[in-house]
């Protein structure tokens, strides 16, 4: 093999599994794999009512992460601090673990791998499948050949040990979550009926997630509130109104814990429509409350999507 080919290896510090590993039909021996000894393998639960994850540490590779931010699904995917797979279509096998007679392999099907930090990426679907194979002790491989080397197989593999115990805690997490992340409350508009401030059901509860999720988040620095009309009637009515809406909002706030002091509340009436007022569609879009939520530098932000597991 070429000096080259050892240099690329010495470079990104690969690390071979020894040969115990079961392999896939048809996958040559002299692939390279990464997972973790069966004594240094465990799964931990990260929790918090903003996000839970379960994670499984991969030596030298990175980590394989079960995540489900408040208000969404869960998904599965591989974080790799140390890059390995060529983009394109990788497989997935379902193993018998080392300590269980062997009695086959089963193809969990393909998946796509792209040059980043998250190699890959399931979703709800998808990733509850893996979670059937751990809990009953079977091991995850994944294939895909190397970004140095396409004549290169590169295997990751993803141990049972200790999964269910951690499994247990990450449910019990999930019954936690909030009802909606930042993403999904940071911008939140509520809708109202022609020439009053009374709120629908719908629009109530998009306020009680908004409360909920600000009385979580300790980076929370300010709510802006901002009502609005249409354009049907006398400006200054449509002043009046705007303001009687957006202060309508502000108490629903403060009723449900959320403090007096991070509300800003503004009234425009009828100046800034986002759709014409000569339809009854665009009418009812312009008959709203606007609400914006801004936090710390989402760097300080508690579980943050895009921080490493």
């Amino acid at each position: 093999m070429s000096q080259t080919f050892w240099n690329r290896i010495s470079r990104v510090r690969l690390w071979v599994v020894c040969a115990c590993v079961l392999l896939p039909a048809g996958v040559a021996a002299s692939a390279v794999q990464f997972g973790t000894t069966l004594s240094d393998a465990h799964w931990r639960a990260d929790s918090s009512v903003f996000q839970c994850r379960l994670v499984h540490p991969i030596d030298q590779y990175g980590s394989a992460v079960f995540e489900r931010r408040a208000g969404e699904g869960q998904i599965f995917y591989l974080y790799q601090s140390n890059h390995q797979f060529a983009p394109g279509e990788a497989q997935v096998v379902s193993l018998s673990p080392a300590w269980r007679p062997f009695t086959g392999q089963q193809p969990l099907g393909a998946v796509e791998v792209q040059r980043r930090d998250r190699a890959l990426q399931l979703d709800w679907q998808r990733s509850q499948a893996l979670v059937t194979e751990l809990q009953e002790g079977q091991r995850l491989l994944f294939e895909r050949v190397a970004w140095y080397d396409r004549e290169q197989p590169v295997q990751v593999l993803v141990e049972p040990v200790g999964f269910r115990v951690a499994y247990r805690e990450y449910q019990g997490c999930l019954a936690g979550l909030l009802p909606a992340n930042y993403d999904q409350v940071a911008r939140t508009v509520l809708y109202f009926g022609s020439a009053h401030e009374d709120m629908a059901e719908a629009e109530l509860r998009k306020l009680d997630s908004l409360a909920r999720y600000v009385l979580a988040d300790d980076g929370v620095t300010g709510i802006y509130v901002d009502g609005h009309t249409d354009g049907v009637g006398l400006r200054a009515d449509n002043l009046e109104l705007s303001r009687e809406r957006a202060e309508a909002v502000a108490q629903y706030l403060v009723e449900r814990g959320v403090p007096s002091h991070l509300i800003t509340t503004r009234w425009h009436g009828e100046r800034y429509p986002v759709a014409s007022n000569r339809e009854a569609s665009g009418r009812a879009q312009n008959r709203r409350v606007t609400l914006r939520v801004d936090r710390l530098d989402e760097n300080d932000a508690p579980l943050a999507s895009n921080t490493a597991p």
